[in-house]
């Protein structure tokens, strides 16, 4: 790394002014997610290579749907309109909150456990006060959608502050100084390298880097060196770097295929009539969209029922509104029973 680098990316270094308190209402949420064992607000557990994409987050999609997958699925026992034209259910909730004034910090549904969960910036006291009209509100939209399958929880945004120890508080804030002002200039340095950026960020616990690029990208090293270089003449200690390349083509089907899930998932785990607990989907090496559902294998009626689910989903994949996402790939439709197992 020449000197002439190493002044340029000082220079601009210091040119970065970090407020503190606009620095850490940004980012520690971010860093304290990172710290829960459990997180259930939220989240999206992603699983790469040949194992299916589980979503246990905030589905936010498209009303992009078939009117004629509405008939079919009439037509079949178990199901009503499932593909309804609807927007999705969590982000109206928000909105509508919002809308009507309240202090609304995020709004989020776990999956398996179906609950829509609320959090309020506000005072105990300001909580116990909308607590009625907020449930009130979302429960009367929920069952506008005839949506039964949900429960509700409000709680107070940063319930975790003071859960953690002083120590453990002190580090995540210095980690946050510190990176937070390279990081900016570690992406301009990178980008201005040609480095195809398609994702970057870093992780509190364990400390790492996290850097994603095209597989095409060969400068690894270059790479590696500039972050160091970066981090050292800002006096903070080195760090892992985790590389992830990524296939474009792939990456691209799978955002695709992300969207589908997302239109398919509404009815399926919104109503309890379609038994449905969570969904998920695969782009390796097919296209593979999955249901999970609350039978057990063992029961008589199981695989009768998921062959008619296996239908329905199908057949709105089919249908002329789909077409443009499918884009005529060939495609699995699994359904898992309540212990795991394929049933059809």
């Amino acid at each position: 790394m020449n000197d002439h680098l190493s002044n340029n990316i000082k220079r601009e270094i210091d040119q970065i002014k970090v407020p503190e308190k606009e620095l850490n209402q940004a980012i520690q949420s971010a860093i304290q997610k990172s710290k829960e064992k459990e997180p259930t607000f939220n989240k999206r557990l992603l699983y790469f290579g040949s194992v299916a994409v589980l979503l246990f987050g905030l589905f936010i999609s498209s009303a992009f749907v078939s009117p004629a997958m509405a008939k079919v699925a009439s037509k079949i026992p178990y199901f009503g309109q499932i593909f309804e034209p609807k927007s999705d259910i969590v982000s109206d909730i928000g909105k509508e909150l919002t809308r009507r004034g309240y202090k609304i910090s995020g709004v989020g549904v776990s999956y398996p456990q179906k609950e829509i969960q609320v959090e309020i910036d506000g005072s105990e006291s300001y909580i116990n006060k909308v607590r009625g009209e907020i449930e009130k509100i979302a429960k009367e939209m929920l069952q506008s959608k005839n949506y039964d399958a949900y429960t509700f929880k409000i709680s107070k945004y940063n319930d975790y502050k003071g859960r953690g120890d002083a120590e453990e508080d002190k580090n995540s804030k210095e980690f946050e100084k510190e990176y937070t002002k390279v990081h900016r200039v570690i992406h301009q340095e990178l980008t201005k390298r040609g480095y195809n950026l398609l994702s970057y960020g870093m992780s509190y616990k364990p400390k790492t880097l996290e850097v994603e690029i095209p597989k095409t990208e060969t400068r690894i090293k270059e790479l590696k060196q500039v972050i160091n270089h970066i981090l050292k003449i800002n006096g903070i200690k080195p760090i892992p770097i985790n590389i992830k390349k990524t296939d474009m083509v792939k990456r691209e089907q799978e955002d695709r295929w992300s969207n589908i899930l997302d239109v398919v998932s509404q009815d399926l785990l919104g109503k309890k009539e379609y038994k449905v607990r969570m969904v998920g989907f695969s782009v390796y090496p097919e296209p593979e969209i999955q249901a999970f559902i609350t039978l057990s294998s063992s029961e008589q009626s199981t695989k009768e029922f998921a062959e008619q689910l296996e239908k329905v989903i199908d057949e709105f994949l089919q249908s002329d509104q789909m077409k443009s996402r499918v884009k005529g790939e060939s495609y699995h439709i699994k359904i898992f029973s309540k212990d795991n197992k394929v049933i059809n």
